[in-house]
């Protein structure tokens, strides 16, 4: 069957259904890649409690703030346009030096391709992994005078 331009008209799939589904693919795998990074850097950052916040849209920003030491008012910091990238950067600068890394790696977090080294450098760094589950200390018991003969 045509349709009224001449093309030919079917329930097939077309290559650009295809194509749709496959970006959709990437954009999910991205999301979980730089989720999972921002996961680790939380437990890094002694934030473990709070980690699942990296896979949760709106909460994402708030770890960062939280990772970066930051009040959080620093969040209607975000809402100003312009203003909004140098607290980007800032904060993501404070992140790395909180992850020990130096703030370069920071920096590099916001420039596209290059945020993909630098957070896999950032959660898997040198720095070992800060739990906030402790073991506890062996408490001292005071010891008793000794008696002697």
């Amino acid at each position: 069957m045509y349709d009224d331009y001449g093309m030919q008209s079917g329930a097939g799939v077309s290559g650009s259904d295809i194509t749709s589904g496959f970006t959709y693919l990437i954009v999910i795998a991205v999301w979980l890649y730089f989720s999972y990074m921002q996961h680790r850097m939380a437990h890094k950052t002694g934030q473990a409690n709070i980690a699942w916040w990296a896979f949760v849209p709106i909460l994402n920003t708030l770890l960062l703030i939280q990772m970066a030491e930051k009040p959080m008012w620093w969040l209607l910091l975000l809402l100003i346009p312009f203003v909004n990238i140098i607290a980007f950067f800032a904060l993501w600068m404070q992140a790395a030096r909180n992850c020990g890394q130096s703030a370069v790696w920071g920096f590099l977090v916001m420039i596209p391709l290059l945020n993909i080294i630098a957070l896999f450098v950032l959660a898997y760094g040198s720095r070992p992994i800060m739990y906030t589950e402790t073991p506890p200390s062996p408490e001292k018991k005071p010891q008793s005078p000794q008696r002697i003969g």
